[in-house]
């Protein structure tokens, strides 16, 4: 059995997470590749997709084809949407070697270099579509958030979907892996993707790193306090309205007596009483597990989120998560047990929360914690489910 991950990247969140599976079904000497549109590892078992120049160049030519239709209206809408793709690229995938020679198709998050209209015409092999975000059953937007705080843009976003929802629906045999219940929900009542086969797949995590470790000697390690207490927090990009930074920093505004870890690039001062620490952004998973083993809990303010890789890695490494229901956080997190979920989306509900746990902390603990999101998101629990899946599919073909 033959697979081939098709990714834009193997870097950011999505990228991990699709390397993460790559690597997990190679454990299970399955035959996969990582093909991606952009490479940063040195992987031989991770492609790059060769963009010859003639196609760079039309991809960028003056002319109303494929996504260069977009052209002056994408800056436009980049302003307000948090990222936008569109759906008319260049055709670099249908024909490529990999991709003929494999047995199933399992696409990630590809952005905007997937031709739908030709891609779900012309492949003739099971599709597994693992969703990292709402994309692919929404127009150019990536989360709803941003389709209902922008209503400007509705008649363009609602005339892209249904083009979408036409070539997709092209192919008939697709298997969609949702990553929560919150994902699946939308997905299954969408337009796009509801006819098809719907599952839930957790992201897999390195477990031999992101472990449990002794937050006493991490922090002598790292000069931190052992009678501190320490909130982290994490983004690629801080100031995403998505990730709800804003909403934490006036949660702790007057929070005395803490100190905040902050792991990405925040470049203005913060008005807080809580003592700001700010690392930069990481790309060592040895080092952000230490930085989670030494952290009394991780805050995740997001307004709407999938399945954060930041969660996921510190429920492993057995540090709390106070976070807010929606996504994958509402199927993980239990009140006082590993985390707590605040009652709504706002500052003074994640404050609650965040005083509930410096007041009571949480009745499993690090160890316990870390034992049970190794059995929810170990390498081999995911490659078997997505195996299953491919073997389903491949049945039907």
């Amino acid at each position: 059995m033959k697979i081939v991950n098709i990714s834009y990247s193997d870097s950011g969140g999505a990228g991990i997470a699709a390397l993460r599976l790559h690597k997990a079904l190679l454990a299970e000497r399955i035959d996969s590749i990582l093909l991606c549109f952009n490479k940063s590892s040195n992987d031989k078992n991770i492609i790059e997709v060769n963009r010859p120049l003639l196609s760079r160049l039309t991809e960028h030519l003056p002319l109303p084809i494929f996504n260069n239709k977009y052209r002056k209206i994408a800056p436009l809408i980049n302003t307000d949407y948090e990222c936008v793709s569109f759906p008319e690229s260049v055709d670099y995938l249908t024909h490529h070697p990999l991709v003929q020679e494999a047995d199933i198709i399992n696409l990630h998050w590809v952005g905007s270099h997937l031709s739908y209209k030709h891609f779900f015409n012309k492949i003739d092999k099971p599709i597994v579509w693992t969703l990292h975000d709402m994309n692919p059953f929404l127009g150019c937007a990536h989360y709803l958030y941003d389709v209902i705080n922008f209503p400007k843009w509705r008649k363009m976003e609602d005339d892209i979907r249904h083009e979408k929802e036409k070539w997709i629906h092209q192919h008939k045999n697709i298997s969609i892996v949702n990553l929560c219940e919150w994902m699946k929900d939308y997905a299954s009542k969408s337009v796009a993707l509801g006819c098809y086969p719907q599952y839930i797949i957790r992201n897999s995590i390195d477990t031999t790193i992101f472990r449990s470790y002794s937050k006493k000697a991490v922090r002598e390690l790292i000069g931190i306090p052992q009678a501190e207490t320490v909130l982290m927090f994490a983004s690629q990009y801080i100031r995403n309205t998505r990730k709800g930074f804003d909403i934490l920093l006036d949660a702790i505004k007057d929070l005395k007596n803490c100190t905040l870890l902050v792991v990405g690039i925040l470049k203005e001062n913060i008005n807080t009483k809580c003592n700001v620490r700010t690392i930069g952004n990481i790309n060592d998973e040895h080092y952000m597990a230490l930085l989670y083993a030494c952290s009394d809990a991780f805050v995740l303010p997001s307004r709407e989120d999938n399945l954060p890789n930041t969660m996921v890695e510190s429920l492993c490494c057995g540090t709390p998560v106070i976070t807010m229901r929606n996504g994958g956080m509402a199927d993980i997190i239990h009140n006082g047990k590993n985390g707590y979920i605040a009652d709504a989306i706002n500052a003074d509900s994640f404050r609650k929360s965040i005083d509930k746990f410096l007041a009571c902390g949480v009745s499993e603990n690090r160890d316990t914690i870390s034992q049970s999101a190794h059995k929810l998101f170990s390498p081999s629990v995911q490659a078997n489910a997505y195996i299953d899946i491919y073997r389903k599919a491949i049945s039907k073909s």
